[in-house]
């Protein structure tokens, strides 16, 4: 089982308007060992977003 993540595709639709999405990427799953706070072996994937603003107003949310 995948741990849950938040993929670039969930990320999107809350940059809309004056925002510019830049760059999305993904790994691959990966199995990382145990560790505090989970005892087993378990399987990771990472993403990211990187959006910027283009509105002159960027003091706001």
């Amino acid at each position: 089982m995948t741990e849950h993540y938040t993929s670039p595709e969930r990320l999107l639709p809350h940059f809309f308007g004056d925002w510019e999405v830049l760059l999305t990427l993904r790994t691959g799953e990966f199995t990382e060992r145990p560790h505090v706070g989970q005892p087993h072996d378990h399987t990771h994937r990472m993403g990211l977003l990187m959006a910027a603003r283009t509105s002159a107003f960027t003091d706001h949310f």
